[in-house]
């Protein structure tokens, strides 16, 4: 009787120290950075300031930064809003820099490059106002159909230039700056003759080359303002087609594997590219893809 009893107090005491305690998950624990090394902190900094700001940070900006980062374990949450602060932030800072300004102004530069050569705005502005001036020649000497067609091109590059403006303000989405880019005379003159011009549209948006059928879609539009559908879209125009373009799930695509090529040095994943690609069709949000990246330990290098 008494072997029984110890049994089943011994029984009792297993059942017991099993019990689930609510309060606790096995191994998800947070992440101890205990060891990573201070200059490895600075680097990092110095980094989400080149990529989100385009300059390095001030001395007293990467002392305080360092100091919050590691008082709070370089947590994902601290990392996350140091780069919304450089996103959104637009206090004037000790230099008179606004980091909201600057993050558009970059992500403009970076686009510029990506699709324009990185051509100076100086050039970008001359373009205009040499088509302003033929404009006023053209209306002083009653040429009404061409001066209304040079202030057209002329207007076509002032959206260039002011579409970091409007995409800081809302009133135009990335796709439309990207639009921009390649709807312009200078990425006529980079790409000369419709063939080569459809080919750099969709290696810029897209990182590939268009199919046959396509090219012949994209052709029709472009070279003879033939109506055609591309990605299921109609259009007649070369308008159109960037249009189309800029506005497809294709264009998604691409914009992941432009932020992870920009940012992280390498293409994303099937995976990477159908989450973010997903979550830019529904909230066209730029920033928050690039915060994702940016806050992980894979480019902090940690």
């Amino acid at each position: 009787m008494k072997k029984i009893l110890y049994l089943l107090i011994f029984s009792g005491l297993i059942i017991s120290s099993c019990k689930k305690d609510d309060k606790f998950i096995a191994n998800n624990d947070a992440p101890s950075y205990y060891g990573v090394p201070t200059i490895k902190v600075k680097n990092y900094i110095n980094r989400i300031f080149i990529d989100l700001t385009g300059r390095e940070p001030l001395d007293v900006e990467m002392d305080s930064l360092v100091i919050l980062l590691e008082s709070n374990n370089l947590n994902f949450a601290t990392r996350e809003n140091i780069i919304l602060s450089l996103q959104t932030d637009t206090t004037p800072q000790s230099n008179g820099d606004n980091f909201k300004q600057l993050f558009y102004s970059n992500i403009y530069e970076l686009q510029k490059a990506r699709f324009l050569e990185g051509i100076p705005d100086v050039t970008i502005s001359q373009e205009a106002g040499i088509l302003n001036g033929l404009a006023y020649t053209d209306s002083l000497n009653g040429q009404m159909l061409s001066y209304f067609w040079r202030k057209q091109q002329a207007e076509i590059y002032v959206d260039v230039l002011t579409s970091d403006t409007a995409l800081k303000n809302g009133s135009i989405t990335f796709n439309e700056m990207c639009r921009r880019m390649c709807y312009n005379g200078l990425y006529d003159i980079i790409n000369m003759n419709s063939f080569n011009y459809i080919n750099a549209v969709f290696d810029n948006m897209f990182y590939r080359f268009p199919t046959t059928d396509e090219f012949t879609a994209s052709y029709n539009m472009v070279d003879a303002d033939q109506a055609d559908i591309l990605f299921a879209q109609p259009g007649a125009s070369k308008y159109d087609f960037s249009s189309i373009a800029a506005n497809s799930t294709e264009f998604n695509d691409g914009m992941v594997t432009w932020v992870y090529r920009s940012y992280m040095s390498r293409f994303p994943t099937t995976s990477e590219i159908y989450f973010y690609s997903t979550h830019f069709q529904t909230n066209s949000d730029l920033p928050f893809i690039i915060r994702e990246l940016m806050k992980t330990d894979e480019y902090a290098n940690f």
